[in-house]
């Protein structure tokens, strides 16, 4: 096989440098695009501006809901409180505060026996809101009982089984007895005793134990 004919450094001398013929290149493709290339800066700066705006504007509408509802959960009459947090909520929505004011409306209404409005305050905290999982468990247990004062057992009992069979730890012991409740309530002695059967093997060394012992033994 015949060897490479070498290149001598005279004959790389002569050759146009790559990186040299590239940029002309470019500068050539820029100089025939101007106007494209202008426009393309202008709609990136624009972009930016227009990202950089939302974010300082959702920011502040964070912080002003923050606000807003520390100082309604802060008055000491419960109508004050619930003309402020409703604002609250009305004013800024999809924020944190307004989250946190359908959770507080929710307390409120309950207390004062409304258990309709307390349902929806509840409920849409749990479809608006991002809560960490034990705060959605603790919403939850409260709308369940909500529903349970309300006479809607079925829904209670649907909630109680989704805490139950959660992955959340937090709720689980009051699950059980609050289920086997609501069960009882329903007439459904089979299903309340078994739930009771199983909080028991759950948890044997409950202070809770003695106490389902004798409701199962009155069942």
């Amino acid at each position: 096989m015949a060897p490479k004919k070498k290149i001598s450094r005279k004959e790389l001398l002569k050759k146009p440098d790559e990186f040299i013929t590239t940029s002309n290149r470019i500068y050539a493709w820029i100089s025939q695009n101007l106007q494209s290339v202008i426009l393309v800066g202008v709609a990136v700066i624009l972009v930016v501006a227009a990202l950089w705006g939302y974010l300082a504007y959702r920011s502040y509408r964070e912080a002003q809901s923050q606000q807003k509802y520390f100082a309604a959960v802060g008055l000491k009459e419960s109508e004050q409180q619930i003309t402020k947090l409703k604002a609250v909520t009305g004013d800024f929505p999809g924020t944190s505060g307004s989250a946190k004011a359908w959770v507080s409306l929710g307390h409120l209404y309950f207390e004062k026996k409304d258990y309709p409005q307390a349902i929806q305050a509840y409920q849409t905290a749990l479809n608006n809101g991002r809560f960490p999982q034990d705060f959605q468990t603790l919403i939850r247990e409260n709308l369940a009982y909500a529903l349970e004062e309300k006479g809607d057992l079925k829904g209670a009992a649907a909630l109680f089984t989704q805490i139950l069979n959660g992955t959340d730890p937090l709720l689980k012991e009051n699950a059980h007895l609050n289920l086997a409740r609501v069960y009882q309530k329903m007439n459904q002695t089979k299903e309340a005793k078994t739930t009771l059967q199983n909080f028991l093997k759950a948890y044997p060394n409950s202070n809770y134990a003695p106490m389902v012992r004798d409701r199962l033994a009155r069942l």
